[in-house]
């Protein structure tokens, strides 16, 4: 009681010397009398075991026989006591028993021994199961003349630090994997390896879904009563219930099983962990922890997915899941790199899709890309695993067959008819037939391009036969595709040279006896083979696209000479120009023909334009509209070759015409085949029921013009008029006074 006894007297002294001082002045004084004097130590022992006990850390200090002397009350109550006097002179062996004490023994007597301190060891936690951490630090207990007497110990729970450093790591690993572009089984069978060595006691095991209701197994390493498992499920969004009810049925009645649902950005099920924790149940650091991890995998599993979709569309086509042009080529140059060293053949076909657009134009696109990928799943059936399939344009695919024996054809005409059989498509039964190419390594082409290239050709020349059937590639079929392109180099020079020139082959009235019109029919004056007729370079300039600009010139030339003979003092006669399929399918058809009238100054009623059935029937309804647009400016429109094409009677009265014309064919031998004479006559009649003017086409004869007279046919055309002429020489038939009309 010294201090309280100098506190008072000094109190005294202080107010008799000081007895205006202030309470201030009186705390100030008091506060260095404590500093000189200092508490008494059982005043600081008071202070420091309140202290201590009201740190949440595990604070206690040992004898050299490793008996507690001291501990706070997070050490009592962690063991299980209820004050610290039940701890003193008990040792760890005594609390935990031989092999959990043992290790911390070690550490105590080696930090008393050594006297260096143990600082920062971090270690699973005694009691509160294994997911529970403590960092630990030991220093030596000395007393007052420096002798090591005991340690003193205190421990921090680092359980919330080492979950976030668990998942820290889980992450960083996770994201190693998504650079990586690990598959996805990789990653499901790291995954489980990284939860097991995160936590104590644990066995994981992944199950992905499996057909519409069923999972299955994905990692190796699972306990034992789950080998060989598939669960049923009625529903996947129901998966972990199912699962956690099946493992309850199989587990030992001291584990523990949780599972979690590991879930893509959408809501659908990746895949179900399900963890084992033996002997336990898990803390809830641990839960939480498993969930993060969980979490972090459906994102990187949706990322290793998108990038593994992105890498398989590189090179696969969306819509059959085919290999797309650039992977059909890299696959193909190693097999003929493997085959060259091998000594084997390698077998390309070029499968082409007979007549699909007609599919997609009469049922939509939809059934179109449905009957397409029904193809691919056929074509990769019949070629088997050994074979590679590609889809390289809109109904265009190539198969390569390595090593090809002596049966190849029989191969394709196999493969040809597994096309051929009938699809269910939308409702619809389809057949789709194929016309296709064969090329073989080495002996068509050494390379991809080459070989693809003559499988084309032969593809091509399967068309040509009549489609629907398989052709080996020929040499010759080169050769003839070579002069063919160099065929093309040089129509397209002619154009641009003004190579082309229009004949012009007169229509007759056989009553009047007048030239009602004349039909402008192109000529290329070729410099070295002179004058070559259309049948030789208008399907050419159709199939390479320059039949517009030949077409556009055609008919300018022709309207432009139709004004020139009226300019001239001739009377008007129409100005038939023969219309493609290719220019009459183009939307900006009627805007041009509205500018060539108006740049030549010839009246719309003096041209006409001859189209044919075939033509028509393409889309009829867009040819309606393109005719009655071509109407509305004024210009009549000729239904050529009538007779030959395959539209009904019933669509004439749709279509905005002013004339027919009866195609050779029926005329021959109308005057004496009885047939022809009644069809002729039959369209004769018809016409004239429609109100429409009718013409004959190929009159060579008296006797036809006359049998067409007498059938009420006044109009014809033929070389019995003249045969088609350049401009200076039909002048002489004109009508009108600078005429002179002979025949």
């Amino acid at each position: 009681m010294r201090i309280e006894s100098d506190l008072l007297r000094n109190l005294l002294v202080c107010q008799e010397e000081q007895p205006t001082s202030t309470l201030s002045q009186d705390l100030e004084y008091v506060a260095s009398l404590l500093r000189e004097n200092g508490p008494t130590l059982a005043d600081r022992y008071s202070w420091l075991e309140a202290m201590i006990n009201h740190v949440p850390d595990y604070i206690y200090a040992k004898d050299l026989n490793g008996r507690f002397l001291f501990a706070n009350n997070a050490v009592v109550l962690n063991n299980g006591l209820s004050s610290v006097d039940e701890l003193i002179g008990l040792t760890d062996y005594d609390l935990h028993g031989p092999e959990l004490a043992a290790p911390i023994a070690e550490i105590e007597q080696r930090v008393i021994e050594s006297g260096i301190a143990d600082l920062g060891y971090e270690e699973r936690a005694l009691k509160g199961g294994p997911d529970r951490w403590l960092m630990m630090s030991r220093v030596p207990l000395k007393d007052s003349e420096g002798k090591i007497v005991g340690v003193v110990g205190a421990s921090r729970d680092i359980t919330a630090r080492k979950m976030s450093e668990r998942l820290m790591s889980v992450q960083a690993q996770l994201l190693e994997m998504i650079i990586a572009a690990v598959p996805a089984n990789e990653f499901f069978e790291t995954f489980s390896a990284l939860l097991e060595k995160a936590a104590a006691d644990v066995e994981t095991a992944m199950f992905v879904p499996h057909g519409k209701a069923e999972l299955r197994l994905a990692s190796r390493s699972v306990p034992g009563w789950l080998k060989d498992t598939r669960v049923s499920v009625a529903d996947m969004s129901t998966a972990a219930h199912e699962m956690e009810q099946f493992a309850a049925s199989l587990r030992h009645p001291r584990d523990y099983v949780r599972s979690v649902e590991i879930r893509a950005s959408d809501g659908s099920l990746h895949a179900l962990l399900v963890l084992t924790l033996f002997g336990r149940s898990p803390e809830p650091s641990f839960s939480e922890f498993v969930t993060s991890a969980a979490r972090l995998a459906g994102i990187a599993v949706d990322r290793i997915l998108a990038e593994k979709r992105i890498r398989f569309l590189a090179e696969h086509d969306a819509l059959t899941g085919l290999l797309k042009r650039d992977g059909l080529d890299h696959k193909l140059k190693g097999i003929l790199t493997q085959a060259a060293h091998e000594g084997t053949r390698v077998a390309v076909a070029f499968i082409d899709l007979d007549n699909f657009k007609l599919i997609n134009d009469t049922l939509g696109h939809d059934a179109g890309d449905e009957l397409l990928r029904e193809v691919a799943a056929t074509i990769a059936d019949t070629i088997g695993p050994e074979g590679i399939a590609a889809r390289i344009g809109g109904d265009e695919f190539v198969v390569v067959v390595p090593g090809a024996g002596e049966d190849l054809m029989a191969q394709a005409q196999q493969l040809r008819g597994s096309i051929s059989r009938l699809h269910l498509v939308e409702g619809h039964e389809l057949r789709a037939t194929a016309s296709i190419g064969l090329a073989v390594f080495p002996d068509h082409g050494a390379s991809p391009s080459q070989l693809l290239a003559r499988a084309d050709l032969a593809m091509y020349r399967t068309k040509r036969d009549g489609r629907d059937g398989v052709t080996l590639f020929a040499f010759d079929m080169a050769q003839e595709a070579s002069q063919k392109l160099l065929r093309q180099e040089e129509l397209r020079r002619a154009l641009n040279r003004g190579e082309f020139l229009l004949h012009y082959q007169p229509q007759k009235n056989l009553r009047t006896g007048v030239i009602t019109g004349v039909e402008a029919l192109v000529r290329w004056n070729h410099p070295t083979e002179g004058m070559i007729a259309p049948c030789n370079f208008i399907p050419m300039a159709e199939e390479s696209g320059l039949i517009l600009e030949l077409g556009a010139w055609v008919l300018e030339r022709a309207c432009r000479q139709g004004k020139d003979w009226q300019d001239a003092g001739f009377a008007p006669v129409k100005i038939g120009v023969n219309m493609s399929a290719r220019q009459f399918q183009d939307t900006g058809l009627t805007e041009m023909v509205a500018d060539v009238l108006a740049r030549t100054g010839l009246d719309p009623r003096w041209l006409e334009i001859e189209i044919t059935e075939s033509l028509i029937m393409k889309d009829i309804d867009a040819a309606v509209i393109r005719m009655e647009e071509l109407t509305t400016l004024g210009v009549a429109l000729a239904l050529d070759d009538f007779g030959t094409g395959y539209s009904s009677l019933s669509m004439l009265k749709r279509f905005p015409l002013s004339k027919l014309k009866i195609d050779r064919s029926f005329i021959v031998e109308s005057p004496n085949n009885p047939d022809d004479r009644a069809i002729v006559s039959a369209i004769i009649s018809l016409a004239k029921t429609l109100g429409l003017d009718v013409l004959a086409e190929g009159v060579e004869t008296e006797a036809q013009a006359q049998f067409l007279l007498s059938a009420g046919c006044d109009e014809v055309q033929g070389f019995l008029l003249g045969r088609p002429e350049p401009p200076e020489a039909i002048e002489r038939l004109l009508p009108g006074e600078k005429s002179n009309q002979t025949l």
